[in-house]
């Protein structure tokens, strides 16, 4: 399905969240919570509460609401009763009732799909979570409120009618389309609004798969021909953002997302080896490359190892471009301290003509992968100075102006390392 096939699909599956009770027809279903083996604790409370709240409101919580897990009258076997007792302290316009296991999202993720019934009062619900530190700050689908009556099937559309705020828009302040399914980046959250009241049950959640606007899982199939190849030696680090860098640069100091540790291969041939933590995406992985006319796709040989029981993990592209694919900032100076090599931060980088596409994979935990990713793959995550209208119209993204690929772990991997063996980074022409 190429980008263009996505948009029309993404037009479609909005016309279908439209619809009477947002469903849509000839969808397939995968389950994410039937509440029939879950308990409350950890990231599910017994009762709601918010990192904005004041300590005594924290310790009151249950003076606000309730949350349960009871046999649900007329929904059979067990469900999530919510009971909101009286006005939730102010912190958010939505509060987390539900954390469910999704933290990356399948390609043809669409929407979420839930029976629910209000018992008594007025509710209203939605579905989302933050993304990924360039991207969309929090995300959730479009709320619906819901009146007191009979159990009935709700859906939430992750392609079409989303929204967010402004929380951390670093890179996206201007950005002009959102796109959770691609950006996920912590385990999407069955969300309350502030303004709720009675008793609600919640009871078969699912995920619902018919295509949309999302990160393909795997590369294409078909041969390729092979126009160049990046030389690993010249990898670098860089931060995105400043109190990082300088947090990382200065004697003394030790920044929280510390610069990704490179050992460097001596001669062509041997691998790049690299290691990262995923607290949020500001330490990054960069290599020099440039894209020779014709080619239309990236080819990236690596193993990906988490130190965790994941099978699965997910690796972030970026394409650096500026106007010319020359790449325009200077290094800094050393200094003495083992710090980024370069800091990409808006502030950083005021006046230079420069921009990044996005791309992300999810690839096997601890095995070697041969990752196609096409051009149109690529989305622009930011644009400024002269490349400002690459993201503005959402344009495609261009090998002539591609200067550098850069690779981060994102933060659902922030427990443990992710060592990345990469054996080679290849310009390439899809045949078919």
């Amino acid at each position: 399905m190429n980008a263009h096939t996505r948009r029309v699909v993404g037009a479609c599956l909005s016309l279908l969240a439209s619809l009477p009770n947002g469903i849509g027809s000839g969808v397939v279903a995968d389950a994410i919570e039937s509440f029939e083996a879950s308990r409350l604790g950890g990231p599910n409370a017994e009762a709601i509460s918010h990192w904005r709240w004041t300590k005594e409101e924290k310790l009151g919580a249950k003076a606000f609401s309730r949350l349960e897990i009871r046999e649900g009258e007329g929904g059979g076997g067990r469900a999530l009763s919510v009971s909101v007792f009286q006005p939730l302290p102010k912190g958010a316009d939505f509060y987390a009732l539900w954390t469910t296991g999704l933290d990356d999202l399948p390609p043809d993720a669409s929407a979420v799909r839930m029976r629910v019934r209000v018992v008594s009062g007025r509710f209203s619900l939605t579905v989302g979570s933050a993304t990924a530190y360039f991207a969309n700050s929090d995300v959730w689908a479009r709320p619906q409120v819901l009146e007191a009556g009979p159990w009935k099937t709700i859906e939430f559309s992750l392609v079409g009618d989303l929204q967010r705020n402004f929380r951390r828009a670093v890179f996206s302040a201007e950005a002009p389309a959102i796109h959770y399914t691609r950006w996920i980046q912590e385990p999407m959250r069955v969300m309350l609004g502030g303004d709720s009241r009675g008793e609600l049950w919640i009871d078969d959640i699912e995920l619902v798969r018919i295509g949309g606007e999302a990160a393909p899982a795997g590369p294409p199939g078909g041969e390729v021909d092979v126009l160049g190849a990046a030389d690993l030696a010249g990898a670098f680090t860089f931060s995105t953002d400043d109190k990082e860098f300088d947090l990382a640069r200065t004697p003394g100091r030790e920044a929280l997302r510390k610069p990704a540790e490179l050992d460097l291969p001596e001669g062509r041939g041997r691998p790049l080896q690299a290691r990262q933590r995923g607290l949020e995406e500001m330490s990054f992985i960069g290599i020099p490359m440039t894209f020779p006319e014709g080619a239309n796709a990236l080819r990236v040989t690596l193993k990906v190892s988490h130190q965790s029981r994941l099978d699965q993990v997910v690796v972030d592209f970026l394409a650096l471009v500026s106007p010319d694919g020359t790449f325009p900032w200077v290094r800094a100076e050393a200094g003495g301290t083992k710090g980024f090599d370069f800091c990409l931060s808006p502030a950083r980088t005021a006046g230079v003509s420069w921009g990044f596409y996005h791309a992300r994979r999810i690839v096997p935990n601890g095995k070697p992968v041969a990752l196609v990713i096409p051009f149109e793959d690529f989305l622009c995550a930011y644009g400024a100075g002269a490349l400002r209208q690459r993201h503005q119209g959402q344009q495609p993204l261009s090998g002539s102006e591609v200067a550098a690929i850069a690779l981060v772990s994102p933060f659902r991997q922030a427990a443990a390392d992710t060592i990345f063996s990469i054996e080679s980074i290849e310009a390439v022409r899809l045949k078919n």
